[in-house]
C-alpha cells in the first residue's frame, strides 16, 4: 500500500487575495476546523499536540501543511479526497481505495501511526498534520465524489463576473460567506453546536463522515448541474450554503478532536 507548517490571520487575508489552485476547505477553512478541535481538545491531546508540533496552536497554523507539500510530494495528492460514483449509495474501500490512495485510508493510517507511542518522534508529527488537514477534507461535499468532472474542477461556473470552477466555489467562497476571518467564524460555529450535535457528530467511522458528504454532493450540488460542464450560478449561490458549510466544518472540528482524544490519550 502507498502510506506515506502556516501564519495567522494577515497572511491568510493575503492568501485569499491573490489566485491560488483549488485546496479543499481552502485556507480559511482548514484553519476554522483546527481551531474548532484545540477548543475540544482533552489536556492530555492538547499536550501531545504541543510536544509533536512545537506549541499547541501550531495545530492551527499547520492546518494547511498538506496542502502545502502537495508539489514536491505527488504521491500524496489523491489522498485528499475519494472517488464516490455520483449516484452510488456509498463508500466501497475495493472500488473507491486502491492500494489506499483516497482521504479515507490515510486518515485511518494516520490514526494507528498517532497511536504507537514507539514510532518515529517526526513520522508521528507528519501523521498529526496529515490527520488535522484530512478530516477537513473529508467533510468537503466535492471531495467525496466522481462524476467524471474531477470533484467539480472541470465545471466551469460564473458567478456575477466572477468565473471559476465549481470545486473552488465549495473550496473558498462557500467558506469566505461565512466571515473572512478564521478565529471569529470558529468562535462562533463552536458557541453554535448543541451538546447534542457534539455527541451525535461524534459517533461514526472517517468512511461514514465521507459518505454523508458524499450524499449532499449528490442530493444537493449535483442535481443543479443537471449534467452540464458550464452554468451560470446566483450571485448569492455561496450564501445559500451557508447552512451545510457551517454544519460541515463544525462537524469535522468536532470529530477531528474525537480522533485526537482518542488516540493522543
Amino acid at each position: 500500500m502507498n502510506f506515506r507548517q502556516i501564519p495567522g490571520s494577515l497572511l491568510l487575508m493575503a492568501l485569499l487575495a491573490v489566485p491560488a489552485p483549488a485546496l479543499a476547505w481552502g485556507a480559511e477553512g482548514h484553519e476554522i476546523v483546527a481551531t474548532l478541535a484545540l477548543r475540544e481538545l482533552t489536556p492530555a491531546a492538547r499536550g501531545q499536540v504541543a510536544r509533536l508540533l512545537g506549541g499547541e496552536t501550531m495545530m492551527i497554523h499547520d492546518a494547511n501543511w498538506a496542502d502545502e507539500i502537495k508539489d514536491r510530494r505527488r504521491e500524496t495528492g489523491a489522498w485528499h479526497y475519494v472517488d464516490i460514483p455520483l449516484n452510488a449509495p456509498g463508500y466501497d474501500r475495493r472500488r473507491d481505495c486502491l492500494r489506499g490512495d483516497c482521504v479515507v485510508a490515510q486518515v485511518e493510517y494516520d490514526m494507528r501511526l498517532l497511536t504507537d507511542r514507539r514510532a518515529n518522534g517526526r513520522a508521528r508529527a507528519e501523521a498529526l498534520r496529515f490527520l488535522i488537514h484530512f478530516v477537513a477534507d473529508m467533510h468537503q461535499p466535492l471531495h467525496a465524489v466522481d462524476a467524471g468532472d474531477r470533484g467539480g474542477n472541470d465545471v466551469q461556473v460564473a458567478i456575477g463576473r466572477q468565473r471559476a470552477n465549481l470545486h473552488k466555489v465549495w473550496d473558498a467562497d462557500v467558506v469566505e460567506a461565512l466571515g473572512i476571518e478564521a478565529g471569529a467564524v470558529a468562535n462562533g460555529l463552536a458557541r453554535s453546536v448543541t451538546p447534542e450535535q457534539r455527541k451525535a457528530w461524534a459517533r461514526g467511522t472517517p468512511a461514514i463522515w465521507v459518505n454523508e458528504a458524499h450524499v449532499i454532493a449528490r442530493d444537493h450540488v449535483y442535481p443543479l448541474l443537471d449534467g452540464r460542464r458550464r452554468l451560470r450560478l446566483p450571485r448569492d449561490y455561496a450564501e445559500r450554503q451557508s447552512a451545510i458549510t457551517r454544519t460541515q466544518l463544525a462537524k469535522a472540528g468536532v470529530r477531528l478532536a474525537v480522533l485526537l482524544n482518542n488516540t493522543l490519550r
